[in-house]
């Protein structure tokens, strides 16, 4: 059963207006059902559909300017940056539920005060996904994206390296600033944009809504990742001639990386 697309309210904007500057139109709704081949076997595959198309209608637009436009540097980051909080929820939900170990999961406090979680799990869950829980990987999301509007396999970044990135730069000046040249750095932190924008896409993954709730209810915890990384996916195919793919894509998995590995305090 075919069900209606949320479009949201812009709260955030007042908060975010004074920020941006115009740089790209914001993408293009997508359609409901664009990615039903991922979900095909899923039981949730009718929430799951729905979560995503909310999203890829719907994440942009708190960080629209007075034209409706966008700064997409910082749209990459905010991305990657719900990415990773939504991987480390996801396996922390399926850590809880005692299918998932813990042995491998590391908080470390740096110098600085600051705690991060590290632990090779959940570098694997963000980028590669689990077919368990019907989740494709950022990795793919993005690299099939990029392969199908023409990049080579060797246009695109190195995924270790991106994670190199990251932690040479914890503890740092630079924390949680994209390793990409200065006229293409966000204009939000990272941990920043984590936290403003789960505000907004909080009520999508509960489907909570002021005037009814949705009619599936909430996405399963553990399957917010999965939503997340497909919409993400898609946003970037709508952004993909905006900027060089290699940038783009360094913006987005870094972010992704660090905000996976921030700890709430």
């Amino acid at each position: 059963m075919e069900h209606a697309i949320r479009v949201m309210e812009n709260p955030l904007h007042t908060t975010f207006k004074a920020f941006f500057m115009p740089h790209s139109q914001t993408p293009p709704s997508q359609p409901a059902g664009a990615h039903d081949v991922v979900w095909k076997d899923c039981p949730e595959a009718a929430l799951l559909n729905l979560v995503t198309a909310e999203i890829v209608q719907n994440f942009p637009r708190p960080l629209q300017d007075d034209n409706r436009r966008v700064h997409t540097p910082t749209l990459f980051a905010a991305l990657g940056s719900v990415c990773g909080f939504t991987a480390q929820a996801s396996l922390s939900a399926l850590m809880d539920a005692g299918l998932r170990p813990e042995q491998d999961m590391m908080a470390h406090t740096l110098a600085g005060g600051r705690t991060f979680l590290f632990g090779e799990q959940l570098n694997q869950f963000l980028m590669h996904g689990d077919p368990s829980v019907h989740n494709p990987g950022l990795w793919p999301c993005l690299t099939s994206a990029a392969l199908q509007q023409g990049c080579a396999v060797l246009d695109l970044p190195d995924l270790n390296t991106q994670f190199a990135c990251v932690a040479s730069r914890l503890g740092t000046a630079e924390e949680g600033i994209p390793d990409v040249a200065a006229p293409f750095h966000p204009l939000i932190a990272t941990e920043n944009l984590r936290e403003a924008m789960w505000v907004y896409m909080e009520p999508i993954f509960l489907q909570n809504y002021p005037d009814k709730p949705g009619p599936h209810g909430p996405l399963p915890k553990p399957l917010w990742s999965s939503a997340m990384n497909v919409a993400a996916g898609m946003l970037f195919a709508t952004l993909f001639k905006v900027m060089e793919p290699r940038t783009s894509m360094a913006i987005l998995l870094q972010s992704a990386i660090f905000g996976s590995k921030i700890i709430e305090n």
